[in-house]
């Protein structure tokens, strides 16, 4: 059972600075953690997944192939180049988060006996007025990669939107869910 970061422009290490100041974190290892997390926050430049881990070039391959987040990807950069986005970085945000996440399914499907169930929470997300599956994108990585989708739990209040995103692009309610996961 997982609640990863989410793909909303949170900086984790900004949320828990109180507690990395505590254990004695300094501010340069704060921000080599930022760089090493999972992607989720504009501040994280792209990395080399291969060059971390060339077994996961399948993984990688798998967040490639699904055609809805390639989909996403390039109406982003359009947005970019058209210079309609609030921050340039978020392209490169969404691309490394799913990149990483599809890694990160792969590492469990690997690891988890056949049959045993894996839970995830996550929200969908909403950049340049575009609603982002979180849901349904890695569900589908997930079962490219392995499990059979037994069920995707939306809890029953939506989130809202950020104020820049109402503003622009009116409030759209977001779906929070609970992705059920079997792994063949």
């Amino acid at each position: 059972m997982t609640s990863p970061p989410y793909c909303n422009r949170y900086d984790y290490t900004r949320t828990y600075a109180l507690e990395f100041a505590m254990l004695g974190l300094t501010q340069v290892e704060v921000s080599d953690l930022r760089q090493e997390m999972l992607s989720c926050t504009v501040e994280n430049r792209g990395k080399d997944l291969l060059k971390i881990c060339p077994q996961w070039a399948p993984f990688i391959e798998a967040a490639n192939q699904q055609k809805l987040l390639q989909a996403i990807n390039a109406y982003l950069e359009h947005e970019k180049a058209s210079g309609n986005l609030n921050n340039t970085g978020i392209p490169r945000m969404v691309r490394g988060y799913f990149s990483e996440m599809a890694c990160v399914i792969g590492e469990c499907a690997r690891i988890l006996k056949p049959n045993a169930r894996l839970f995830m929470v996550n929200d969908n997300v909403r950049y340049a007025g575009v609603s982002i599956s979180v849901d349904t994108i890695l569900s589908d990585i997930a079962r490219s990669l392995g499990f059979e989708v037994e069920n995707i739990l939306v809890v029953p209040s939506k989130k809202g939107n950020s104020s820049q995103q109402m503003g622009t692009y009116g409030r759209v309610p977001l779906r929070k869910c609970i992705y059920v996961w079997r792994k063949r």
